[in-house]
């Protein structure tokens, strides 16, 4: 069972397609595989940044604010 994120209790609708939570109005669905602690925060041996690269000064300039 997973856990509804704003009660500390189980979601008491989950099925393969997401879960639900009435007393909530929590809705979770479902996309593809579950995902795992380096997809949230990935370290440099994953090869992506966990932040995404600064826009390059020419391209600030231009911007009017």
């Amino acid at each position: 069972m997973t856990a509804c994120s704003k009660g500390e209790h189980d979601f008491p609708v989950e099925n393969d397609k997401g879960a639900y939570c009435d007393e909530h109005g929590v809705t979770l669905m479902w996309h593809g595989p579950p995902i795992t602690p380096e997809d949230i925060a990935p370290g440099p041996e994953s090869g992506r940044r966990a932040v995404p690269p600064r826009a390059p000064q020419h391209v600030l300039d231009q911007h009017p604010h």
